[in-house]
């Protein structure tokens, strides 16, 4: 009984020395909702075939996710947009994947189908009030955005408002997917939503200084308005997580990326 006893201790401290096969045999991802609904699912799934080890998701928004993170809740957080240096400083490590396309959503009654980008500057942030002022119908815009702290928010904020700050007469979403659900609600509509989350009828996406939101077109360059995707780990991956960075960045992850998103080359 001695024996035995003192071998079930031995293992016992064993698994905690190395880890733990508890430990090893599961990823946690918290982050940007893009990654997870359109990637992670399918790279997890992947990485779970090649290894057994499970990749638990979970989403969040980008801002969340890098708390989970930073507190020790996740092994990886997504993200729709760079780190900050503050965040660097905190040993934070970004591994870029890609581009997201940031689409323009507005209802399908509306006759207009090409904004510039100084005309979304002037909407989103309050400026330009009525359609009519970007040559629409006459009816007051109705600007909606994405929850506060989503990669979605910030992108609008880089990408489109610059200096400026958002309209105070914002509709804002609850969560990110279900800013052209809302569009759908109002004929005087307008959000900019990633383009792989566009699933609401009654809208459609118009052009951006007369430059469609396909992948070609950001591919080239042409298509401005885009954001970039990274997954982010709590200093360098080591183990498991090394092994599912590795996967994300082959030729096989890229191409699961692809599916939604623009990969890096």
């Amino acid at each position: 009984m001695c024996l035995l006893r003192q071998f079930l201790i031995l293992m016992a401290i064993l698994l905690f020395t190395v880890g733990g096969a508890w430990a090893e045999g599961v990823l946690r991802y918290a982050g940007a909702t893009t990654l997870q609904r359109f990637f992670m699912p399918e790279i997890g799934r992947i990485f779970t075939n090649d290894t057994a080890i499970k990749v638990k998701i979970e989403g969040g928004n980008t801002g969340p996710g890098i708390k989970a993170l930073l507190k020790g809740d996740v092994d990886m957080a997504g993200a729709g947009r760079l780190l900050t240096d503050a965040e660097k400083q905190q040993g934070l490590v970004e591994h870029f994947l890609g581009w997201d396309v940031l689409a323009v959503i507005v209802h399908e009654d509306n006759p207009l189908d090409d904004l510039s980008r100084e005309q979304l500057q002037g909407i989103f942030s309050g400026e330009l009030t009525n359609w009519q002022q970007v040559g629409g119908a006459d009816q007051p815009i109705v600007v909606v955005t994405s929850p506060k702290g989503s990669g979605m928010r910030n992108a609008v904020t880089n990408l489109i408002l610059h200096e400026k700050d958002y309209l105070s007469r914002e509709i804002v979403s609850a969560i990110v997917a279900a800013s052209d659900q809302q569009v759908s609600l109002f004929s005087a509509g307008i959000t900019a939503l990633s383009r792989s989350m566009l699933d609401a009828e009654h809208v459609k996406t118009v052009k951006v200084d007369g430059v469609a939101a396909t992948a070609e077109n950001v591919a080239t360059g042409k298509y401005a308005l885009t954001k970039v995707l990274t997954l982010v780990t709590h200093g360098e991956p080591q183990g498991s997580l090394a092994r599912f960075i590795d996967l994300v960045k082959s030729p096989k992850g890229k191409k699961a990326l692809q599916r939604s998103f623009v990969p890096a080359e």
